[in-house]
Parts: structure tokens; sequence; C-alpha cells
């Protein structure tokens, strides 16, 4: 029995040292992977020897530092709190987990407190077990320069340097501090004392170019850059950076000279073509940079893509997108799957707005999406093209993939937003304006955001309060006029609207258009049309002058100049929904069923998911007697949009006209109801549903509460009519039937009352 014991016990040590060894080996393994640059096989094994003892600090301390080397901020700090907790003796652990909290804590300008305080732990552990701590000392310093306590700042900055004298980074964040409380002249002789005992750094010579430049000691700025050339004369960038310097001061000569420097030295400097055709792109002389790019593949043939796309973004930046376009066919017909060049030319069709190029831009952006889930800016770019096409809601969500992949990606919410505002979202809107606000406090586009949400959402005193106070902090800025235009016209004081548009200019078409629609509103139609006739005389290409009298001419009533003038608006935006939904509404009035029909199919064949198109197209197949199909219309809806409480209440209606299934149609018309209770045609079809159901009383009692609250509305006295009639109550449907027909109901309806009215006699 004492052998078997024995064995096992011999068997459980070998185990354990098996484990040690493994551990130790995975952990070696990763140490020369790391010192060969092979960061992410590195850290394979020091994962490797987490999951062998996941109490093994040394492997924390080390899948901290390659994931420093790898830009992985996120998992060194967490791997480095680990190695901390577990390596109470490891000071650099702690100093390279102070640096990561500390470069967190300054990249944040909100300096969240719980870095700073952490930061602050760090130090004084550090310091508790050694009063002479580099680390420790240098945190202090760094955070008292942070807290503007710059006394004690350079107290701890000089008692650091007294460990480490020839720390560089640390005597330039003295001598800067010194700088910064006034003490230039020490501040000068600490950062000239550095240079002295190490040439090669270049942050100090940049600190005393800028103090020198901000003195308007030019001649000792040139020359601290002329000092760092001399000391580093195989640096590149160096020499560039005197050139800018010259730049800057209009020395041309000098600056060529300078640039010469590099052109012609190709032993020390072989990429100076490519390198001053940077230089030239830094400083917007795209010709320049062109023929450097040129010169620079004819050099370097293997360079001929890299310099072909430095070409095109030349190109781009002074708008000449054909150009640009031809340079990429260029790099496409040399290397076809190069992403940055499909990008480009994605975004060239997409910035065309041509139907068949926004269609291509829209196929790429998603292929190289399904490449890259996680690039934010392929959502946007997809978002872009799909809002193009008129395709709002799909647009609307893929601005939101955007944003959830980048919180702080401000052109993708101001697109939500503006989708929001089109689909009445004005909560939504709102949010994205607060949050662009939370980013950039004083944006003004994110202010006039807020401010059209509020009076979107009906809250115009607000907005009025925002839009004045807007006005005034961007005296230039025309929108937050031309909002407070459109909430005088919403409050009818179209005089003060006039007022605010005429001000801005005839020139502007959106001054214009407020003019147009203020005439409009004082029903002074004539006037209106002539004064967008004659600013499209001036501006033809001008949609929204074009919009606006094609509007003006539905309240007009002129319907024929409405369906011309938006025509020629689809001619240009052939791909647009909301134009062919608004078209086939002018149609509807005019009293053109089929064509009104057309156009909602095209819409909806356009855009499926659009739940407008889709909505109207089965309300008019629902009007013109073609119920089947419209009941198939409204099924298909819901299953797109099963919160289209519209939907579900045309539904329940038709479903009760028809003989359908009432149970359906009275499910239906109750979760409606229950949803919007203020909605009085919902439960107009509560009683609808109750009266073919017959359940002749509750019927009754639906119809009587909402005549009673809305005395003025045709169709609730003829369905109590019709109510009242089905319970025996002769004398009192003929009453309501009368208050129905006094009330100005529609042709059709009126028909339909009469008809009722004449069989009760």
């Amino acid at each position: 029995m004492r052998r078997v014991v024995e064995i096992c016990a011999a068997v459980a040590c070998f185990v354990a040292l098996s484990a040690c060894t493994d551990k130790q080996s995975y952990i070696a393994r990763g140490n020369k992977l790391f010192e060969a640059g092979k960061y992410a096989d590195a850290s394979i094994n020091y994962r490797k020897a987490i999951q062998k003892d996941s109490r093994f600090g040394e492997a924390y301390y080390r899948l901290g530092l390659t994931a420093i080397k790898q830009g992985d901020a996120n998992q060194a700090y967490a791997a480095l709190m680990q190695a901390v907790e577990l390596l109470p003796d490891n000071e650099d652990a702690k100093g390279k987990l102070g640096d990561l909290c500390l470069n967190s804590y300054l990249r944040d300008p909100h300096h969240p407190q719980q870095l700073y305080d952490q930061i602050t732990r760090l130090a004084d552990r550090l310091l508790a077990k050694n009063p002479d701590s580099f680390d420790g000392l240098r945190f202090k310093a760094l955070l008292a320069r942070t807290d503007r306590k710059p006394e004690e700042a350079i107290a701890s900055f000089r008692k650091a340097l007294q460990v480490k004298p020839a720390d560089p980074a640390l005597t330039t964040a003295l001598a800067d501090t010194l700088y910064q409380n006034g003490q230039s002249q020490e501040a000068e002789a600490v950062a000239l004392d550095l240079i002295a005992r190490n040439k090669t750094y270049g942050p100090v010579y940049d600190q005393l170019y800028g103090w020198y430049f901000k003195a308007n000691r030019i001649a000792d700025a040139e020359n601290i850059l002329k000092t760092k050339v001399k000391n580093n004369p195989k640096q590149a960038d160096y020499i560039l950076q005197l050139g800018l310097h010259y730049n800057r001061l209009h020395k041309s000569a000098e600056m060529s000279a300078t640039l010469g420097r590099l052109l012609d030295n190709r032993k020390d400097f072989p990429n100076a073509p490519f390198q001053v055709g940077d230089f030239y792109m830094n400083i917007r002389n795209f010709a320049e940079a062109i023929r450097y790019y040129q010169e620079a593949a004819r050099a370097n043939p293997q360079d001929n893509i890299a310099c072909q796309k430095r070409i095109t973004d030349a190109l781009l930046a002074q708008g000449k997108k054909t150009e640009a376009s031809s340079s990429v066919e260029q790099i496409l017909k040399e290397q076809p799957k190069d992403e940055s060049a499909l990008r480009v030319r994605a975004s060239l069709w997409l910035d065309s707005r041509q139907p068949g190029n926004v269609d291509k831009a829209l196929r790429e952006f998603t292929a190289l999406s399904a490449l890259h889930p996680e690039d934010p800016l392929l959502w946007f770019q997809m978002g872009r093209a799909s809002r193009l096409k008129g395709d709002q809601e799909t647009a609307r969500k893929q601005f939101q993939e955007a944003v959830a992949r980048r919180k702080d990606f401000v052109e993708a919410r101001f697109q939500l937003a503006a989708i929001n505002l089109s689909q009445h979202r004005n909560s939504e809107a709102m949010q994205q304006a607060s949050e662009i606000l939370s980013l950039r406090p004083n944006d003004p586009r994110a202010r006039m955001l807020h401010a059209v949400a509020l009076f979107s959402s009906g809250n115009k005193a607000s907005a009025r309060t925002e839009l004045t106070q807007l006005s005034r902090d961007f005296p230039q800025y025309a929108e937050p006029r031309l909002e407070l235009g459109l909430v005088a016209l919403s409050e009818k004081k179209y005089q003060e609207a006039k007022e605010i548009f005429g001000k801005l200019g005839g020139n502007d078409p959106r001054a214009v258009s407020g003019l147009a629609a203020a005439s409009s509103s004082e029903r002074q139609f004539a006037k209106a049309i002539e004064l967008l006739n004659g600013a499209l005389q001036k501006s033809p290409d001008s949609l929204m002058l074009r919009e606006q009298l094609a509007n003006t001419a539905v309240a007009a009533g002129q319907y024929d100049l409405a369906i011309a003038e938006f025509k020629k608006l689809l001619a240009s935006e052939s791909q647009s929904v909301p134009l062919r939904v608004r078209l086939g509404e002018v149609y509807e009035l005019k009293g053109d069923n089929s064509s009104a029909i057309a156009l909602y199919r095209e819409a909806q064949a356009l855009s499926p998911q659009d739940p407008v198109s889709g909505f109207l197209l089965a309300v008019a197949l629902d009007r013109t007697g073609q119920r089947d199909e419209a009941q198939t219309q409204y099924r298909n809806l819901l299953k797109l949009h099963p919160d289209s409480w519209a939907t579900m209440n045309n539904l329940a209606f038709l479903l009760a006209e028809t003989g359908g299934d009432l149970d359906e149609a009275l499910s239906l018309a109750q979760r409606a109801a229950q949803k919007f209770p203020s909605q009085s045609s919902f439960s107009d079809t509560i009683g609808y549903v109750y009266l073919k159901k017959g359940m002749r009383d509750s019927a009754v009692r639906t119809f009587s509460g909402l005549v009673q609250k809305y005395p003025n509305n045709p169709t609730f006295h003829y369905h109590l009519g019709m109510a009242l009639l089905e319970t025996g109550d002769k004398a009192a449907a003929r009453t309501e039937l009368g208050a129905a027909l006094a009330n100005h109901p529609s042709a059709n309806e009126a028909a339909k009352i009469r008809e009722l009215a004449s069989k009760i006699g």
C-alpha cells in the first residue's frame, strides 16, 4: 500500500514539474519570437503559458509588452493589470501600466478621474518601495503638470532626472513646463543643453523652433532647424521640415535649394522624388506634386502603383474627378484587386450621382464590406448609396451600423439624423444631435440639427430660442435664419417670414423658396409661381426651386403644372423613391388613380423596404376596388414592418368590409388603438368591426363616443347612423345621417350616406 502511495506521489510531482516546464518553455519560445519581432506568434505562446497556469504573472507581463508592440492598448492594459497584481515587485510592469493609463488620460479631453486615480496609486506604490523610483517621480511630475501645478511638476522632474539624467523625453517635458511657467530663459538653456548631449533627439529641436517662431525670433527658428539637419544629415524628414519653414516664409529659392539637397543625393535619399512629391502635396502645390510622383515612378518602376495612388489623390484634391477616374483605372488594370483603388473608384461612381454608377458603387462597397464587416466607412458609403437610390430605411440601418462601429463618426450621425427627420423620428434626431454635441460641443451644424428636431416635434418656442442664439453666435451662417423663417411660416407670421427671407437675398434659392412658400401660405399662388419661375431662369438647375414650384402648383390646384415639374425633377433623379411617391399623390389629386398606382409600384420596386410607397399603393388599390391585391399588399407590409399601426388598422377595416376574418380584424384594430389611443380612426375601425360582428351595442357606444368628441366628422356620424339602424332606431339613425351630410363628406361617402338614408325613408 505504501508503495502505491509513493508511486502516486511521484506521478503527481512529475505532472507538476511537467506543467511548470511547459509554461516556462512557452515563455522561452515567446521571448525568442518577441525578440525577432514576431509579436502575434509570441502572443500565442504567452497565452498558452497562461492556459497552463492562470496566475502566471510573468506570462501576463510578457503578453502586455507584446500587446504594446501590436498597438493593442486594451489588451495591454488588461494583461499588465494582472501582472501588477501577481508580480508586486515588478517595477517595469507598473511603469508600463502607468504609461498606458497616462497616455489614455492625456488623450481624453475629459481627463477621466478613474485613470488619474490609477496613475496616482501606481506612483505611490513605486515611491513607497523606492523614494527614488524614476517612474514614480515621472508620473507625479506629469500629473502635476496636467493639474497646472508647475512648481510641483518642476521639482518632481528634477528629482526624476537626478535618477536618469540622460532621459531626453523627460528633459524636454521639464523644459516645456519651465517655459509654460514663464521661465523661458531657463527652459531654453535646458533644451540647448539636451541638444549638446543628445544631437539625435528630434522633439527638442521642434520645441525650440516653436518657441522661437512664436517669439518672432525667425533667425533663431531657422538656425535651430539648420542645426537639426546638420546634426542628422541623413534624416530626410528634417530636411523637408526646413523646406516647410522656408515655404512658410515664402522664401521659394531657399525652399528649392533645400529640396535639392535630397534630389541631388540619390545615394542617401533614393526615394527623394517621392518624398518631394509628398512635400508639395502637403503645401497643396498639386501640379508639382504630380510631376515628382511621375519622376519617382520612372526612377523606381516598382513604386509605380504607390505613385499612381498619390497622383490620384492630387487630382481628387483639385476636383479633377474625370482624370482621377482614369488614374484609378490604370491602377486597377495592373492590380484588379487593389482595395484602396476599388474604394476610390466606388466613391467616384457615388459622387457622380448617376443611377447606374450609384448601383455599381453600392455593389462594390457591399462586396468590400463582406471582406471588412467592421469597417465603419464602408457602411457609411453603403448608406450614402442607398439614400441616393431613395431607400431611406436601408440607408438608416447602414448608418446605424457605421455609428455602432465608430461612436465618434460624426458625419454618419448627421446622415442618420437627416433620415430620422424625414421619417418624423424627431426624438431620435435630437438624440443624434446630442451625441454629436457631446463630441463637438459648439458645432453649429449639430446645434442647428437639434433646433430643427425641436421644431419638427412641435416645440417651436425652444426651437426659436436656439435658432436666434445660433444666428447671433454665427452671423455668417445662413441656416439658422432660414429655419427661423420656416418657424415664422409655421406660426402663420407671414410678414415676419418674408422679412427674414428677404434679408437673405434673392440669389439664395433657399430664401427664394421661403418667400414663395410665404406667398403661397397667403394663397397668393400666382405671385409665388411668378417668383419661382423668375428664380429658375437664373438657376435652371436648382432642384430646390423646381420642387418648390411643383409643390406650390399642387397647393394652387394646378395639377398639370405640378406633374410637369415633378417629371423634370425625376429626369434629374431618376431613381428617387420620394419623388415618385409625391408625383403619385398629385395624380391621385387629379383623379388619375391608374397613373398613381403605377408610380407607387415603381417606387416599391426600387425600394421594397420603403414603408411609405408600399402603404400608399395598398390604400390606392383598396380605394379603386382592387381589394384582394390590397389585402395582399397590407399583409406583405406587416411582414416587413410589424409595428406599422396604420397598416394594421387599414387591414382590419378591409377585412371587416370584405367579409374576412372578423376576429383577426378586431385583434389588429385593438392592437393599433392600444398603441395610439388618441388616434380616432383606429377607434372607428374597432366600432366598425363590432358592427360587422353583430355587437351592435358595443358599436353604438364606440361611435357615440367618437361623435361626441369629434362632432364635425361626417364618417363618425355615418357609422353611428349605420349602427343605430341595425338596432332598429330609425329616427336616431336618420338624425345621424343628416348630420353626416351636413359636415361635408367626400363625394363617394355622400353617395353612400344618401343611399342608406333612402332605405330608411
